[in-house]
């Protein structure tokens, strides 16, 4: 083993690194000691100043300096700066730190404030205030505040004159210079001239609501016209100065588009682009501009033989201008027509029509369009004696071919053999082949979503083809009824090349379907949480209808519920049905523009069927025209289910960094009142979210037996300003998202929880003073004078001397 030799150089280097050692224990473990010894030291400044440079529209000027300055609470504290300014305002300190000075109202363009710090402004430590001591702001040139016309118009006159109201009155002399338009198609810009005298007067007078007097303004103009639908651009340049010589230092650009010329435009009604005007319909005579009503009443609309047709007076009674004319139908078919306008037509601004020379314009109307319509795709129709189906015929084929079907549950067909009606309709009813019930739920399905071009019937469909006579001939407009003789529901369609040929635009077959539903019974239905009701009653007579079956389907045809109605023709369910969010839904591609407002909804929701010997009705749950609840002064359902959920703060309006302390309460509403929830039925989570900015903060929920629970939040000092919502979800989000990731754009629906309040956290001042009026105790009587005791104290403790104090007072008579 080497024997270890200890030299004064090594004894040296050990010293060295021992010494290196302390020195960064020294650092690390002391460095808080330090940190405060050398910022104690640190000057006293002005950390804040604000507004500076160019800024507009401003009412208050706002300091915060580094160290507390004055004591606060002292209402004789004196103002730090001395303050060169034309406006007139008045300083206050917020606080030790932070003072502001407010304006009398917002500060017009053109003015220029400084504001210097006094050389004898020290800090409560007696430091003396360094840095920077000089500030001052300025409010810029004059700029546009409002225009007439609206930035944006695409309408202005070829020699437009605009109505400026400005923030400042501007120098003329610095307008004419640097004020300019450009206009498309022309590379220079335009000057402009500023109206005065009886120019001003005159456009004025036009724009009487312009509050132009309210305000500084100008009226300007271009000095060159512009063209028809040209882009139009008034610059108001930089350099433009207010009178106290403060000047613009960039562009401001309003932007313009000139109107169109002035043109007179016919428009009518037509089957297809290549058609003449339906005859049934109103001709229209559109103006690109507004037309004196003087030569409005002079245009005629001349017909064979110079039958005069003259339009439809003006909307508005005592009218002076129109924009349109209107020619009432109906007019004769296939027959020409001839619109006259009067040579001098002009319109308001003095234009003549750029079209003039189409004038007197000539028009033709087409034939009366062809009609198959029935009255809706579904309807009932009440079974007493010879029952019809109304459809309305016009210029269709000789015998309109037909289809008819019945749902019904007879073993055999009925042929129908409808005497008395046009020339007779004769077709075979069919017989179902499965559950009646079912199959009406799907061909109102079919119904709903039927489209003109395709057949609603498929060839495997057991219906029987049907001819309707017109007795008046196809032109005829008539009205024929399909004979229906028993109850049962009915599924009709129309069959036509001529409609085909004028709607389609093409030679394809067009289709007109239609149901119908004939019956002596009615059906109600009321779909409720705990229990709902069926009431079934005759037509005829509106009497209930005793032991009545009865059926619930959803929509695909799957029975919920069935049962029979008692001797008041009433079926109480007693227990719950399936809510509309937990009965399948059914895709059916609804045609919105032809089908029936009662379809519209049956792709959702429940039928309810009901059947007395031979006769059948049906009602959906979605047909409450007439007895929904808010008739009957009855709350809606809520989105948010039979749960109420509120939430007790101690106070609604709080600052940041203070705590609020909430108490949570849930209830089941139900038949009887309220209920206790299930333990799985318990909200979850507390998400508290600020309105504007879905800054959110999520805490977990404990509930005690009597499903209250409380939740206790600091408010954050750097919590934004505004209202909170507090919602209690359904279920704890998995990742909740922190304050500090609180810019998502996560979103939460009334299926997450159940908002139950809000409370506001706002910058408001606390009182500083108290005032108190003692008066005396003894009852007065015909007293002239009295002792009060008045006495005014600050609340941080001790009287405020010297105050000055208002006294007001108020007395009554009685």
């Amino acid at each position: 083993m080497n024997p270890i030799i200890i030299t004064q150089e090594k004894i040296t280097e050990v010293a060295v690194r021992y010494k290196a050692l302390l020195l960064l224990f020294a650092v690390f473990v002391l460095s808080p000691y330090f940190h405060t010894s050398l910022s104690a030291e640190k000057a006293a400044q002005i950390d804040m100043f604000s507004p500076q440079g160019g800024v507009k529209d401003v009412r208050q000027v706002s300091v915060r300096f580094s160290e507390q300055t004055v004591p606060f609470g002292d209402p004789r504290l004196a103002e730090p700066f001395d303050i060169k300014c034309p406006a007139k305002g008045k300083g206050r300190w917020l606080d030790g730190k932070n003072w502001v000075y407010d304006f009398e109202k917002h500060l017009p363009a053109g003015v220029i404030c400084e504001f210097i710090l006094k050389p004898d402004l020290k800090t409560l430590s007696g430091k003396q205030i360094t840095g920077l001591k000089q500030f001052s702001f300025s409010t810029g040139g004059p700029a546009i505040k409002e225009s007439v016309p609206y930035e944006g118009s695409e309408y202005i006159d070829e020699d437009q004159a605009f109505i400026l109201m400005l923030d400042a009155e501007p120098s003329e002399e610095s307008v004419l210079s640097n004020a300019s338009c450009a206009i498309e198609g022309i590379n220079e810009r335009v000057g402009i001239r500023i109206l005065k005298g009886g120019e001003r007067e005159k456009i004025l007078k036009v724009h009487r609501d312009v509050r132009y007097k309210d305000t500084p303004g100008l009226i300007l103009q271009c000095r060159q016209k512009f063209p028809e639908s040209a882009k139009v651009s008034l610059i108001w340049g930089k350099g433009i100065k207010s009178l106290s010589g403060v000047e613009t230092t960039e562009d401001q650009t309003l932007h313009f588009k000139t109107r169109l010329p002035f043109t007179a435009t016919f428009r009518c009604a037509k089957e297809n682009p290549n058609a003449g005007c339906i005859p049934l319909l109103p001709m229209r005579l559109n103006f690109s501009a507004p037309v004196p009503v003087k030569y409005a009443e002079k245009i005629v609309l001349k017909g064979p033989d110079n039958k005069v047709y003259k339009p439809d007076k003006p909307y508005e009674e005592n009218a002076e201008i129109i924009y349109s004319l209107s020619f009432a139908g109906p007019f004769p078919e296939n027959t020409s027509f001839s619109i006259e306008v009067p040579g001098n037509m002009q319109d308001e601004a003095g234009r003549v029509p750029e079209n003039r020379e189409k004038f007197p314009l000539t028009v033709k109307t087409d034939a009366y369009p062809p009609l198959a319509k029935f009255s809706a795709r579904f309807g009932i129709i009440e079974l007493a004696g010879n029952a019809a189906l109304p459809v309305t015929l016009r210029n269709l084929e000789p015998e309109v071919k037909s289809r008819m079907l019945k749902i019904d549950d007879s073993e055999n067909g009925d042929e129908v053999n409808a005497k008395g009606y046009a020339g007779g309709v004769k077709a075979r009813i069919h017989k179902a082949q499965k559950n009646i019930e079912e199959e009406i739920i799907e061909w109102m399905k079919k119904l709903a979503s039927a489209e003109r071009e395709a057949s609603i019937f498929s060839n495997k469909d057991d219906r029987k083809e049907i001819s309707i006579p017109k007795p008046e001939g196809s032109k005829a407009f008539e009205v024929i009824g399909i004979p229906l003789k028993d109850a049962g529901f009915y599924v009709v369609e129309l069959e036509s090349a001529i409609l085909g040929a004028s709607l389609l635009n093409k030679q394809k077959l067009m289709y007109v379907p239609a149901a119908t539903l004939v019956t002596n019974l009615s059906a109600h239905f009321k779909w409720g949480r705990e229990s709902s009701l069926v009431w079934v009653t005759t037509l005829d007579k509106a009497e209930p209808v005793k032991d009545a079956s009865l059926s619930i389907r959803d929509c695909k045809g799957k029975e919920i519920w069935s049962g029979k109605t008692n001797e008041g023709g009433i079926a109480k369910i007693d227990f719950h049905l399936p809510s509309d969010q937990e009965l399948p839904q059914c895709p059916v591609n609804v045609n919105y523009s032809e089908s029936s407002n009662v379809l519209s909804g049956i792709g959702r929701g429940l039928f309810v069927f009901a059947r007395n010997s031979d006769d059948i009705t049906f009602v959906h749950s979605s047909w409450d025209n007439g007895i929904e609840p808010w008739r009957f002064n009855l709350p809606p359902a809520s989105y948010q289910g039979p749960i109420s959920a509120h939430t007790i703060l101690d106070r609604t309006l709080l600052r940041a960094g203070e705590t609020v302390n909430m108490k949570h309460l849930v209830r089941k509403r139900t038949m009887s009142g309220f209920s206790m929830l299930q333990d799985s039925e318990l909200p979850k989570a507390i998400l508290i979210q600020h309105s504007g900015s879905n800054q959110r903060y999520e805490f977990p929920l404990v509930w005690d037996s009597k499903d209250i629970a409380e939740t206790t939040w600091e408010i954050p000092p750097d919590a934004r300003l505004g209202n909170y919502e507090v919602t209690l979800l359904k279920k704890a989000t998995e990742n909740p998202r922190s304050r500090t990731d609180a810019g998502g754009t996560e979103e939460y629906s009334y299926a997450d929880g159940w908002m139950s309040g809000s409370f506001r956290v706002e910058e408001f001042r606390a009182p500083l003073m108290r005032a108190v009026i003692q008066p005396v105790q003894d009852t007065l009587i015909n007293a002239s004078e009295a002792d009060v005791d008045l006495s005014v104290a600050y609340l941080s403790g001790g009287g405020a001397g010297n105050a000055p104090v208002k006294l007001r007072s108020r007395y009554r008579i009685h």
